[in-house]
């Protein structure tokens, strides 16, 4: 038997076996999706990611959980917030990094958050009060919950699977023009597909975790704001802004689809039992404890949201 009868024998069978061993439940929506990673396997993959981010902040000398007034507070909204959240026996852990360079803010797989100084920073910060920090949050822990990020490493993984086949079916044919034809789809794929992906990850994220942060009793109009906040940002502020403020253009879709479902959010905000002081500014804390040294500057490369 030629080697190309046995490719087109045997690789759609397997291309088909993958495709429907990688079909899981939603925990959130209770949809269908495609997640060749189990929950465990997020969990872990989360710890390794976070062991890795927190040695290269430690070369940096960024400070790292040692602000015991910010420290308490990320971790009491992060408690809060979980304690609400669709999957709620993980491992949920929150990092406070103080460097006020950093705009930032992001999750790991598994349960994983860590947040920047420079999120609230007076000048070049976005979030002023303790609800707009519950907003930040509460997106980043519906990133956990969607599973976004091994969602998008599955999404990466199987075209690019199908579309390898296909070209080295088209090299086994001897077929140029075959070949051309998988190597652009292949370029348009990871060019724009996954970026269209990646977009609306982050709308269903802003969407649930304005609905945890409501369930978890915080005012959810503040969410919103944070992205009114960034659209009217400078360009100078928005260079210093990584992850889930800089991943997609500066523009009020986010606002107009937050604004969509607010009615649904206060809903639950009205049933909350418990109404929290979120109104409390964050630049009446007491000034940070510890300074980054001057002479160090920490990467701005966080993993994104």
């Amino acid at each position: 038997m030629d080697r190309s009868l046995l490719f087109r024998l045997g690789f759609p069978g397997l291309l088909l076996a993958l495709a429907s061993g990688c079909a899981t439940t939603d925990f959130v929506t209770g949809q269908q999706t495609q997640n060749i990673y189990s929950l465990q396997e997020d969990v872990q993959l989360g710890q390794d990611f976070y062991k890795e981010t927190v040695a290269e902040l430690k070369k940096e000398n960024s400070p790292i959980d040692q602000d015991p007034v910010r420290v308490a507070l990320v971790k009491e909204v992060t408690a809060n917030i979980a304690a609400v959240a669709n999957i709620t026996n993980l491992p949920y852990e929150i990092t406070y990094v103080g460097d006020p360079e950093i705009v930032n803010a992001y999750a790991f797989p598994g349960g994983h958050v860590m947040v920047f100084e420079g999120l609230w920073d007076e000048k070049e910060g976005l979030v002023q009060t303790v609800d707009e920090l519950a907003a930040v949050i509460g997106h980043e822990i519906a990133h956990v919950n969607c599973r976004h990020s091994t969602e998008a490493m599955t999404r990466e993984m199987l075209p690019n699977l199908i579309l390898a086949g296909g070209m080295i079916y088209a090299s086994i044919e001897d077929d140029d023009d075959l070949q051309l034809l998988f190597g652009g789809l292949m370029l348009v794929h990871n060019g724009l597909i996954v970026t269209k992906y990646s977009r609306v990850d982050e709308l269903e994220a802003d969407r649930v975790g304005m609905a945890y942060m409501a369930k978890a009793g915080y005012d959810p109009a503040a969410a919103p704001r944070v992205w009114e906040r960034l659209a009217g940002a400078s360009d100078n502020q928005v260079e210093k802004v990584l992850s889930i403020f800089s991943t997609h253009p500066r523009d009020f879709k986010r606002v107009q689809e937050l604004r969509k479902h607010l009615p649904e959010a206060e809903a639950f905000y009205a049933a909350a039992p418990v109404k929290r002081d979120g109104s409390k500014k964050l630049a009446d804390l007491p000034p940070p404890q510890t300074k980054k040294p001057a002479a160090q500057k920490a990467k701005k490369n966080g993993t994104g949201s």
